[in-house]
């Protein structure tokens, strides 16, 4: 596995990244803090100079990492571990993890800190190893649990903070206090370290270390442990000293490049593919399409009538040509269960093309499936990808525009990775299911950077809510970058088909606020009602009101009567009841 492809995995998973010294912990840029980066186009960069690089992953604002070197000890003095079980945790050697988390104003306060032996804390300027790189004693980085990157619980950052706390009470014995019982090994260990780095042998450092030994640790160590520790710290080989390079300074000199090189040529432009479609007007290749709605507007089964007419070459609701099968639909639903979603398939005629060219995974599927697992790569090659919905798939907030771009960068990283394209299914604002008009700032919920990333978004929603078995669906391309099309609508049968309707040659999204204030279309029975009752007070017209069948409110009452056209001087009411008084 090179740099590149490690690199590219993580940063995907929205980490900063920067090469480290192939088979080794130690940077490889002088000023790598600053460095550090997910941009594709400066890892490229790296790539070429460091090929076989390591990669490391930055502790940042964003992420803190919790390094144990000795997992059972660490578990031991922790509080509550559990959660530990189920988090982000990379591994080359048992019991000693990397886990990730998101930082809070907990760990930031906690700083990076250490317990030697223990555990390292990781929040600012620090990093881990990444994910596929390769240790200095010779297992690879493994991703050990894909589980979420959650914010590091108060709890655990309270016991880390205590644990900190005593390991600095005890280090203040190094000042010249006799060390005790648990520290002295620690102390021994780490002054060994010291001495092999200056370039001794286990001979020479246990020579060194009797004395430190006999004036420092109170009791002293037994002869035999000071032999240990220095032979156990010697067997490592000596740190090699870090190359100075930075960035743009490769291993060897080359010429400077021609900034024309960076661009596209007149010959690429000339022989670039032109654009195409999966089905014909309505799914782009190489691109992403959503198809956004309110809640229970039809969004699932839209996007299964795209996978049924892509696995089976028939025309999207009797209409849309497809011009080109996939070789496989891949259908992600973390967010229906088993039972309903294979209901939906057998409805459709689908079940003959499950595990065929059909495969799918619900929330009944054990674990969480993220789009950067390396176990998903060899599936992505020709085929199209269903995320139901995106927000399942994404970490952190839809709201904030970071988040977004790092799950942009992910869906990217599938049609890298050979996707004919990307299909997500995502929630339109609360307030786009009562609104009159449907734009694709309405359509998409969360940050406007979802919508800058799409090739075309296809808003829908039901012409008559009220009635949602029987209604016709209105479907519009809210974004026609690349393409031109025009509304249009389609009826829904009882197993979930969906037809083009063509009675109307370019239908209207039917209004939601038409009975808004008059929901039983009786404002005008009401409203002669009361241009017949001038006399009245408000609250007696409001029993009057409900007394006839035409229940309304005194403030609606009282805005009618300022109404001119519902003044009994310049209209004759109709016949009004008789008067409670």
């Amino acid at each position: 596995m090179v740099f590149l492809d490690i690199a590219l995995r993580n940063a995907a998973r929205g980490f900063r990244v920067h090469p480290l010294i192939p088979k080794d912990k130690r940077p490889l840029l002088k000023d790598w803090p600053a460095l550090a980066t997910s941009d594709r186009v400066q890892i490229e960069t790296w790539a070429a100079q460091y090929p076989e690089a390591n990669a490391g992953a930055a502790a940042d604002d964003q992420f803190c990492m919790l390094e144990s070197d000795d997992l059972p000890a660490l578990v031991s003095k922790l509080t509550d571990a559990s959660v530990l079980d189920f988090v982000y945790t990379v591994q080359a050697r048992p019991n000693r993890p990397h886990f990730y988390f998101r930082q809070t104003d907990a760990t930031r306060a906690l700083g990076n800190c250490d317990l030697p032996g223990v555990f390292e804390f990781k929040q600012h300027n620090r990093y881990v190893v990444a994910e596929g790189s390769i240790s200095p004693y010779g297992p690879r980085y493994e991703l050990v649990c894909d589980g979420p990157i959650i914010p590091m619980p108060d709890s655990l950052a309270a016991d880390l903070k205590r644990l900190y706390g005593e390991r600095r009470r005890n280090d203040a014995q190094t000042a010249g206090e006799p060390i005790g019982y648990g520290g002295r090994h620690d102390f021994l260990t780490s002054v060994a370290g010291k001495l092999r780095n200056s370039g001794l042998d286990a001979d020479a450092i246990h020579a060194a270390l009797i004395p430190i030994n006999e004036a420092r640790c109170a009791p002293p160590l037994p002869e035999a442990d000071i032999e240990h520790i220095a032979q156990s710290v010697a067997r490592y080989e000596l740190p090699k000293p870090a190359p100075e390079v930075t960035v743009g300074e490769p291993t060897a000199p080359e010429a400077p490049r021609d900034w024309r090189t960076l661009f596209h040529t007149k010959e690429e432009t000339i022989n670039a593919p032109p654009l195409t479609f999966l089905i014909d007007n309505f799914l782009q290749t190489e691109g992403v399409t959503a198809i956004a709605a309110p809640v229970r507007e039809r969004k699932t089964l839209i996007s299964l009538n795209m996978a049924k007419a892509l696995l089976t070459g028939e025309p999207l609701f009797g209409h849309f040509k497809v011009t080109q099968k996939p070789e496989r639909v891949l259908y992600l639903v973390p967010e229906m269960a088993l039972g309903p979603f294979s209901d939906r398939l057998k409805r459709l005629g689908l079940l003959d093309y499950v595990g065929n060219t059909l495969f799918y995974r619900t929330m009944t599927a054990e674990g969480r499936l993220r789009l950067t697992d390396a176990n998903l790569a060899p599936a992505l090659p020709g085929s199209v990808v269903f995320l139901d919905t995106a927000v399942r798939f994404m970490d952190g907030d839809e709201k904030d525009s970071s988040d977004v771009r790092i799950f942009a960068e992910q869906v990217f990283s599938l049609l890298r990775a050979g996707a004919l394209a990307v299909v997500l299914l995502h929630h339109s604002l609360k307030a786009a299911s009562k609104a009159d008009t449907f734009e694709l700032e309405d359509a998409l919920r969360g940050s406007g950077d979802i919508g800058a990333f799409l090739s075309a978004c296809w808003g829908t929603r039901l012409q008559d809510p009220a009635h949602p078995y029987q209604s016709r669906s209105y479907i519009d391309n809210l974004k026609q970058r690349d393409f031109e099309c025009t509304p249009f609508e389609v009826t829904c049968n009882e197993d979930g088909v969906l037809t083009y309707c063509n009675d109307v040659a370019t239908p209207t999204l039917a209004s939601r606020t038409q009975y808004k204030g008059n929901r039983d279309g009786k404002d005008e029975q009401a409203a002669a009602i009361v241009a017949a009752h001038p006399d009245l007070s408000v609250r007696a017209l409001a029993a009057v009101l409900k007394d006839n069948g035409v229940p309304r409110s005194p403030a609606w009452v009282t805005r009618t009567r300022a109404k001119p056209k519902y003044d009994a001087q310049q209209e004759t009411p109709t016949k009004g009841p008789v008067s409670r008084e």
